[in-house]
């Protein structure tokens, strides 16, 4: 009886043994479950915004003719390297060469001419000060002259016999000498206008200084004719009676008339100046040098000249032949393009960033250029203009806007074209020595809290994790993990805390020469 409860116990004990072994074993995994395992290491972490762009030259522009006439030397083909202000091409045109040479003549006599003016006005004051007191020292005169002839005619007697006058020897001497003194001054007033009128011929004087000296000339010569009349009537005079002694009084009454008038005429003229002729002649010069300026950009642009450094990257073809390049003695109208100049610098890349991500561009981010046609290389660069604009897309079923960002290459590569199509990294986000983790490892409990499965000893064990900044891919783990944990980096949900984990087999690589899955 003791024997046969034993037993039973033993099987008992031995069933509870085998179901209690089965919950665990399959609590625990009783097989491994194969996951991908990832080893984390600190690192850098970026977060990139992929476009597509398009390489660039940052200059590129039209060189076209200044001025029309026909073409002259052609220096340069297409490929070749220039330097700023290199000669690319001359052109025809004697037109403009004769008017450049016509517009320095006339620029030289003009101010030839302003200088003159110029000259004359500043001399002016003196020659009206001058006649000023040749005018008074008339007056003057003319006024003795009118006293003596008035002091005869009340003595009633002839010149030299009355109270208080000259006597007639006087008289006869006074006139002789004014007759000499006429004639003096009526030869020098001749010979100063005959050399006047040889100045004027030569254009070293004014037409006014001309009229000046023949009007003291002709004043000279009216004075002369006036002083040998005078004489000679003075010899009448001293053999006639009364009448004419008032007719001499009559006579220095109009030379004196005349001498106040002459006088009036020089103070008037004393403030005068010449200043409008001179502002007009300084005008002339300065519309000559505008001219001859003009004339002279005219001529310049004969010579087709390189802006800046670059390579001529193409040559203009026949209006009527695309296939024939133009030619030396074509025709060539003022604007008509001539050649296309690239700068040297290095290349440029641009693209068009979606509106909804134009937030996370700035300048200076950098950015990684590649291509397939690249050879496995990549360029560097960085963002160095984002458009104020947004445009509309180019791709009629994008309705979001897009706006234009220009990537500037730190290099450049042997085989890159303005024009070619590549690939866009651009850097947005990027944090150094930091732990980061495939996104598929990242779990979420109930509670919203964020942990991750370790492997170790080959069970998962459960790591409460904060995360950082995440990108497509990775998510930055700022508190959880250390360098070197191995992570389950998937989703499985076979994977539970102390479960048996074992590495996934890694799929084989595709076959030489063809592109992966």
């Amino acid at each position: 009886m003791n024997r046969r409860r034993n037993t039973i116990i033993a099987v008992a004990a031995l069933a509870a043994l085998l179901v209690i072994g089965f919950f665990v074993a399959a609590k625990s995994g009783g097989r491994p479950v194969a996951v991908r395992l990832v080893t984390v290491h600190f690192g850098t972490f970026t977060t990139k915004l992929p476009e597509t762009g398009v390489i660039q030259r940052p200059r590129l522009i039209t060189i076209p003719a200044g001025v029309g006439g026909n073409l002259g030397l052609i220096d340069v083909k297409a490929g070749d390297s220039v330097k700023a202000g290199q000669v690319l091409a001359t052109i025809v045109n004697p037109g403009l060469v004769s008017n450049l040479h016509d517009a320095e003549d006339n620029m030289l006599s003009a101010q030839g001419h302003a200088a003159s003016t110029a000259e004359t006005n500043a001399v002016l004051p003196q020659q009206n000060h001058s006649q000023v007191v040749q005018a008074q020292a008339s007056v003057v005169q003319a006024r003795a002259g009118l006293q003596q002839a008035r002091q005869d005619a009340q003595a009633g007697e002839q010149s030299g016999l009355g109270y208080t006058g000259a006597t007639a020897e006087e008289q006869r001497l006074t006139a002789d000498t004014t007759l000499r003194n006429a004639a003096t001054e009526m030869r020098e007033a001749r010979r100063i206008y005959e050399a006047n009128k040889y100045l004027f011929s030569q254009k070293g004087l004014s037409q006014d200084a001309l009229d000046q000296s023949e009007a003291k000339y002709e004043q000279a010569l009216a004075t002369w004719q006036q002083a040998s009349r005078e004489r000679q009537i003075l010899g009448g005079q001293l053999s006639r009676e009364d009448q004419t002694l008032h007719d001499r009084v009559r006579a220095a009454e109009d030379a004196l008339r005349q001498a106040e008038a002459q006088l009036a005429a020089a103070q008037a003229d004393a403030s005068e100046t010449k200043t409008g002729d001179v502002e007009a002649a300084q005008a002339d010069a300065a519309r000559a040098r505008s001219d001859l300026t003009f004339a002279q950009d005219q001529v310049d642009r004969l010579q087709i000249r390189a802006p800046f450094d670059g390579s001529i990257e193409a040559i203009a073809t026949q209006p009527n032949d695309t296939l024939r390049p133009i030619q030396p003695g074509d025709a060539v109208s003022p604007g008509e393009s001539l050649f296309t100049l690239t700068a040297s610098d290095t290349f440029i890349v641009r693209t068009k960033v979606d509106e909804q991500d134009v937030a996370a561009l700035s300048l200076g981010q950098r950015a990684k250029v590649s291509g397939e046609d690249f050879a496995g290389k990549t360029l560097t660069g960085r963002i160095v203009a984002i458009s104020p604009i947004a445009q509309r897309s180019d791709d009629p079923a994008n309705t979001s806007r897009q706006v234009l960002t220009t990537i500037a290459l730190d290099r450049t590569l042997p085989f890159l074209r303005d024009g070619m199509t590549v690939d866009v990294d651009i850097i947005t986000h990027e944090e150094s020595h930091v732990l980061a983790v495939p996104v598929d490892a990242v779990r979420h409990d109930d509670k919203g809290e964020s942990y991750v499965f370790v492997a170790h000893n080959k069970r998962a064990a459960r790591v409460d994790v904060v995360l950082g900044a995440q990108n497509d891919t990775s998510v930055i783990v700022t508190r959880g993990l250390h360098d070197g944990d191995v992570l389950v980096a998937d989703k499985s949900a076979d994977v539970m805390p102390n479960a048996l984990v074992t590495a996934a087999p890694t799929p084989s690589p595709g076959v030489s020469g063809s592109p992966g899955p």
